[in-house]
C-alpha cells in the first residue's frame, strides 16, 4: 500500500457500519459500476450464477450506437461484471459459469459491431473475457465436443475480430473435441473463399501436431517477405526446436530486407542467449547495427557487449551512426551523457538541422554548462513554433519561453530576455497566445 491507501484504510476503519452503508448507497446511486459491484458482492454463493446472468444480460448489452466517449464509459460500467466473472473463474469454475462467460463474450462482440471502439476499451473487455474462458476451461469443466462447437461458431463463423487457438485449448478439447474442431476446419477449407480465421486455425493445428513440414508450408508460404520467416521461426520456438528457429531466423536475416528483419535478429539472439553463447550474441548485434543502424540497434549492441569490451564497440558503433544517421548519433550521445560531443555534432554543420525535438533536448542538456547558448536555442524554437497559429503551438512556445527565461537568468541575460518578450508580445497580438503568456507569468 502507498501512503494514500494507508490513509484511506485508516479513515475507513474509523467509520461505523451505518456510515459505511450510507456512503456505499450514495456511491451506488451516483455510479452504475459501483451499484453493480455492490449487488454482486452481496449475493449468496448459491445464487451467484443466476445473479451474474442477470448482470451479464443487463450490463453487457445495449441496443444503441456508442460513440467514442460512450464506448469508454460503457466499458467502464461493464467492468465490475467482468471482474466478478474472473473471480468466479478462480473460486468456483463450473460448466454453468463457462456457458455464462460464452454468453458474455457474445454480448460484448455484438456491442463492438455497433460502437466506435477506436479507443479499444470494449475490445480489451472482450479479450479479458476470452482469457477468463480459457481459465475456466483449464479447470476441466468443459464438455469437449460442446467446447469445439462453440470455438467453431465463435471463432470461425460469427465474427472476425478475435481468434481462438486450438493449441491453447488442446487439453480441454481432448481427442474428441479436437477431432470435431478439425472436421469443421477441414470443411471450411473447401469454401471458395477461405477466411483468415480458418487458415489461422489450420496453421495452429499443424503446430499442435508438431508437423514441421506442414508448419513450414503453411506459415512460410513463398518465403518472399520477412514476416514469413518470423512466423516459421516463432513456430519452431513454440515446438521447442531452437536449432530450427535459429536456422530460420538466420536464413531470413541473410535473404530479407526491411524493418521486420530486426525481429529475426531478436529471435536468433534469444536462442543464442539461452545457450549462454554471449560471444555469438555480440557478433549478431554488431552485424545488426552495421546493417540497420539506429538508436535501438546501438542500445542492443551495448547490452550484448561485456563492460570491458564496450569502449571499443562504442567507438565503432558511433562511427556507423555518423556515416548512416547523424540524428541517431546525437540521440545516443545525449543518452550516453556525452552532451559536449552531441552539441558539437549538432552545431558543426550549418547546413544540417537535427530537428526541433533534438534541439530541445540539446538545449536542456547544454543549459547547465552554457545557459546563454541554450537560451538561444529555446528562442529559435519559439520563433519556429509560432509560425503556426493554434493552441498546441502556443502551449509549446510558452514552455520554451519559460525555459528560455530560466536559462537567461542563469546566464545573466534577464534584461535581454525581457526585451525579447516585449517585442514578441507586440509582434504576435494573438488573444489566445497573449492569454497563455499572461497565465504563465510571461509579461
Amino acid at each position: 500500500m502507498n501512503g494514500g491507501d494507508d490513509q484511506f484504510a485508516d479513515s475507513l476503519g474509523r467509520l461505523g457500519d451505518d456510515e459505511v452503508r450510507a456512503l456505499l448507497l450514495k456511491a451506488a446511486a451516483d455510479h452504475d459500476d459501483v451499484a453493480r459491484a455492490v449487488r454482486l458482492a452481496g449475493v449468496a454463493p448459491a445464487d451467484r450464477i443466476a445473479s451474474l446472468k442477470s448482470e451479464v444480460d443487463g450490463a453487457l448489452r445495449t441496443r444503441r450506437f456508442l460513440g467514442y466517449r460512450e464506448s469508454i464509459e460503457w466499458a467502464q460500467d461493464a467492468a465490475p461484471v467482468v471482474d466478478e466473472l474472473a473471480n468466479q473463474a478462480v473460486v468456483a469454475p463450473s460448466r454453468d459459469l463457462l456457458a455464462l462467460v460464452e454468453r458474455a463474450i457474445g454480448h460484448v462482440v455484438k456491442v463492438i459491431l455497433k460502437a466506435d471502439d477506436s479507443s479499444g476499451t470494449i475490445g480489451d473487455l472482450a479479450r479479458r473475457l476470452l482469457e477468463i474462458h480459457e481459465q475456466v476451461c483449464d479447470a476441466g469443466v468443459a464438455d469437449p465436443v460442446r467446447l469445439a462447437k462453440w470455438m467453431v461458431r465463435f471463432g470461425l463463423d460469427d465474427q472476425d475480430f478475435f481468434t481462438v487457438d486450438p493449441v491453447r485449448y488442446a487439453s480441454a478439447l481432448g481427442d474428441d473435441g479436437l477431432a470435431a474442431f478439425r472436421r469443421a476446419v477441414a470443411e471450411r477449407l473447401t469454401a471458395p473463399r477461405v477466411l483468415f480465421a480458418v487458415s489461422h486455425s489450420e496453421e495452429r493445428l499443424a503446430v499442435l501436431d508438431g508437423d514441421v513440414d506442414r508448419v513450414i508450408e503453411l506459415l512460410g508460404g513463398d518465403l518472399t517477405r520477412p514476416y514469413r520467416f518470423i512466423r516459421v521461426a516463432e513456430a519452431m520456438l513454440e515446438l521447442d526446436r531452437d536449432d530450427d528457429a535459429l536456422a530460420w531466423s538466420q536464413r531470413g536475416i541473410e535473404t530479407m530486407t526491411g524493418w521486420q528483419v530486426a525481429q529475426l535478429y531478436d529471435i536468433a539472439a534469444s536462442v543464442l542467449a539461452r545457450r549462454g553463447d554471449t560471444d555469438a550474441v555480440l557478433v549478431l548485434r554488431r552485424d545488426q547495427h552495421g546493417r540497420m543502424a539506429s538508436t535501438s540497434s546501438y542500445a542492443l549492441l551495448r547490452t550484448a557487449a561485456p563492460a570491458d569490451a564496450w569502449p571499443v564497440e562504442q567507438a565503432a558503433a558511433r562511427e556507423v551512426l555518423a556515416a548512416r544517421d547523424r540524428g541517431a548519433l546525437v540521440d545516443v550521445l545525449l543518452a550516453d551523457g556525452d552532451t559536449d560531443e552531441a552539441w558539437r555534432l549538432a552545431t558543426s554543420d550549418a547546413e544540417w538541422d537535427p530537428g526541433e525535438h533534438r534541439w530541445a533536448r540539446l538545449a536542456e542538456a547544454r543549459e547547465p554548462s552554457d545557459p546563454a547558448s541554450a537560451m538561444g536555442v529555446y528562442l529559435r524554437l519559439v520563433e519556429s513554433t509560432l509560425t503556426k497559429a493554434d493552441k498546441r503551438a502556443y502551449r509549446v512556445a510558452t514552455t520554451d519561453l519559460k525555459n528560455a527565461r530560466r536559462a537567461a537568468g542563469a546566464a545573466g541575460l534577464s534584461e535581454e530576455f525581457d526585451d525579447y518578450l516585449t517585442a514578441l508580445r507586440e509582434h504576435h497580438r494573438r488573444p489566445t497566445l497573449i492569454a497563455m503568456l499572461d497565465k504563465a507569468g510571461l509579461r
